[in-house]
């Protein structure tokens, strides 16, 4: 029988000396401490986020790589642009949180960026950036109910903003006499900004806490740090948010001027390939592709929705198809530029804040 099974053990590929390290190095593994298993699963979806970041958006590189090498100015002029844009949208989500308990600035913008990098590369990033950014919130000593109330009310005001901003940009267009034949494509652009704004108020003012609290009391079998009963303070966070009108004002407002800023990016954009605008029809554009590129917030950084959104904006103020593709890809190349390394940043900053939150437990 020994010999039997030391057979099988040599037909396995190991020998019962290998087959017992690998036992004892799997119980090691199970026995070590809770932060360096974590940074272990850190790492490993770390490395599969950027594998799948690169395999999605892979088709795109070549021709991201030569808007690259021949259009460099603009893409340098579209990244200036955006980390202002970065910092006036950390200064927003900062602006909720009570004075005693907002980090500085710079770390706001980093949490951001994390969140736009897994927005530009992942599918429904928007969701996974948001979950990330408010745990490493979180992790910096804000309260967990106060982190994700504050990012979840940060993006319903991004979104109330945008529809101010979409309001705003028709508004412009129907100042033009020769625009009338494309106003439905604007009044898409409306709907979808209002829809969107609609509805996440309405689900964080109705969420089915019942429900919610009956599938994480199931899961809480399974990992039982999960508390069923965090949902509800989650919305009680929300809510006193909600009823917080001046930070709710201060957040829109810095909102508000980053919309703004992203005509800037186009107008320039478009004048660097020869193309002059005035600033009243960059912001047409940029109004009415962002409220349109929303369409696409399952796919890694609206993938194809963004670059036809540009064009059918860029269309209405008379900016042929070529040079506001141009403006897409420039766009999309800037995204893919500051993403990546926004992706491994982040994975750098989990890491980092397993290993804090072990040194304040000693």
């Amino acid at each position: 029988m020994a010999e039997e099974q030391a057979r099988g053990a040599y037909r396995a590929g190991l020998t019962p000396a290998a087959d017992g390290a690998a036992q004892t190095g799997g119980a090691e593994f199970a026995q070590a401490p809770w932060w360096r298993r974590g940074v272990l699963n850190g790492l490993i979806f770390g490395a599969l986020a950027l594998g799948a970041a690169l395999a999605l958006n892979y088709g795109e590189l070549p021709g991201l790589g030569r808007i690259l090498a021949e259009l460099p100015a603009a893409v340098g002029l579209s990244a200036a642009v955006h980390i202002p844009q970065i910092l006036l949208t950390a200064a927003a989500w900062r602006a909720l949180l009570p004075p005693a308990e907002r980090p500085d600035l710079g770390t706001m913008g980093l949490l951001r960026w994390y969140r736009e990098s897994a927005n530009a590369l992942l599918p429904a990033g928007a969701i996974i950036g948001q979950a990330a950014a408010a745990r490493l919130l979180a992790r910096r000593g804000v309260p967990g109910d106060r982190a994700g109330a504050t990012a979840t009310v940060d993006l319903t005001l991004e979104a109330v903003s945008q529809l101010f901003f979409t309001l705003a940009g028709v508004a412009l267009l129907l100042v033009g006499a020769d625009a009338a034949g494309l106003l439905g494509f604007a009044a898409a652009g409306l709907f979808i900004a209002a829809g969107g704004a609609g509805a996440m108020i309405l689900v964080q003012r109705r969420l089915p806490l019942a429900l919610l609290e009956r599938g994480l009391a199931r899961l809480a079998r399974r990992w039982p740090a999960l508390r069923p009963d965090w949902v509800r303070d989650l919305q009680q966070a929300i809510l006193r948010l909600h009823a917080d009108w001046p930070r709710l004002a201060a957040a829109t407002l810095w909102h508000g001027a980053a919309w703004v800023i992203g005509a800037l990016e186009i107008k320039g954009v478009l004048w660097l390939l020869g193309v002059e605008v005035s600033l009243a029809d960059a912001l047409v554009i940029e109004s009415l592709a962002q409220a349109l590129r929303n369409v696409g917030f399952m796919l890694p950084g609206a993938l194809a929705v963004q670059e036809g959104a540009i064009i059918g904006a860029a269309a209405l103020v008379g900016v042929a198809a070529a040079p506001a593709l141009a403006v897409a890809l420039v766009r999309r190349t800037r995204e893919v530029c500051l993403s990546l390394p926004g992706l491994l940043a982040w994975q750098r900053a989990e890491n980092t804040s397993l290993q804090i939150a072990t040194d304040n437990r000693r």
